[in-house]
Formats: structure tokens, sequence, C-alpha cells
């Protein structure tokens, strides 16, 4: 399948000099880019309104599937509510085509604890027609790596 690059400069290096990456992996990032400043709007807006991300499981308390932009909201509100400083830091991107795989961690301290907390996670996002259609969180990097078809 064929990518389309922004701002693609010689040698396939990007304009900052970086290398030139996807429309998909720019706005996965923008997304939770977005979210790191607290932009919650701005980080579901490009979600199809049939969309729908499931969570690893990970979690007792986020469980099932969230839908739309709303639903996805509704997701990240709640790393929110449970605790301060809440950041997405992303450790790995990997173009797939239509999928983009995140390894991400999620840092933030318990609002009730205290206690700083970081977990890895994983993340398949299925992007057409530059929407978020389907997203899934996972624990590990090989499940994800299977989901999204892609081989180590």
């Amino acid at each position: 399948m064929d990518q389309m690059q922004i701002g693609v400069a010689p040698l396939g290096l990007g304009m900052d000099n970086r290398p030139a990456v996807s429309e998909n992996v720019e706005m996965v990032r923008r997304a939770f880019d977005a979210y790191n400043r607290g932009d919650l709007d701005a980080a579901v807006s490009d979600i199809a309104s049939d969309c729908e991300y499931t969570p690893s499981g990970a979690l007792p308390e986020v469980r099932g599937v969230y839908r739309g932009p709303e639903g996805f909201k509704e997701f990240i509100a709640w790393i929110r509510d449970e605790f301060e400083d809440a950041r997405l830091d992303f450790n790995d991107v990997t173009d797939a085509g239509d999928r983009v795989i995140v390894s991400l961690t999620i840092r933030g301290r318990g609002r009730q604890s205290g206690a700083a907390v970081s977990w890895h996670v994983w993340h398949v996002w299925t992007i057409r027609h530059a929407r978020f259609v389907h997203g899934q969180a996972f624990t590990g990097k090989t499940e994800a790596l299977e989901a999204a078809g892609v081989r180590e």
C-alpha cells in the first residue's frame, strides 16, 4: 500500500531533517499530544462516529468498548480523573499501512494514594479516510503486532 509522506525532503527526510512519517502516524501523534495538553476535544477530533476502542483489560475499572469520540473521551477522561499529571509518553510508533502501532507509557500520580504510577501499553489504531475507525490496547508487543498483522 502506498503511504503518503508529509513535508518530504531529499533522502526521505522531513523538513526538520528527521525521517518523514506518514499522515497516519502524524494523526496519532497529534491526538496524543492534544491529550497531554489537556485538550480532550482535539484528542478525539479525528475519531469516526462509529469507531470502537477496546482497552487492554488490565484495569478492572476500565472494560468494555468505548464508541465514537464521546466514548473515547469518556475513557481518556477517566485517566485524568484517577491520576494527577496524567501523561502519555510515546516509546515507539510503527506505520503498518492503515494501522499504526504505538508503544506508550502512561504516567501519573494516583489522586487517592499520591503514589507515582506508570504502565506500558500498546495501541493498534486503524485509520481510514483520515479517521480513526478502530482502536485496541494490549499489554504486550507480540499480541499488538499480531492484531495488526505485523511480524517481528
